[in-house]
């Protein structure tokens, strides 16, 4: 599977079509939606502070029972790789991989709509 940004025209249909539910999961989620915002006032004024409160709070959301499903769907998607071998994975490099996905392919690929993330 091709990685986002690597994707035609009818791979990134359906690669849309497939991130449209748990993206309205999350967006559907009042906590955390909530949590985000907050973090993101309380973090823009110190990088590491910010890191931590991310860690403390959003972390536990995103692979947490609620949301793990969802946010191992977007991984998916957006690395190329299945669930199974997501699940696989050493954990340390599982994180890396979804904070470099975060920074190398859904940021990217807002941008490179005109969309802001």
């Amino acid at each position: 599977m091709a990685k986002l940004l690597e994707k035609n025209g009818s791979e990134m249909c359906s690669a849309l079509v497939s991130l449209a539910v748990p993206i309205k999961n999350f967006i559907e989620d009042k906590e955390l939606m909530d949590t985000f915002k907050e973090c993101t006032k309380k973090g823009m004024n110190n990088k590491l502070h910010g890191i931590a409160i991310i860690y403390a709070d959003i972390v536990p959301l995103l692979f947490g029972e609620k949301h793990l499903r969802d946010t191992m769907e977007i991984l998916s998607i957006v690395e190329g790789k299945t669930y199974k071998e997501l699940m696989k994975m050493n954990g340390v490099d599982l994180l890396a991989d979804a904070m470099s996905a975060w920074k190398e392919q859904i940021q990217p690929f807002f941008t490179r709509l005109g969309l802001s993330v």
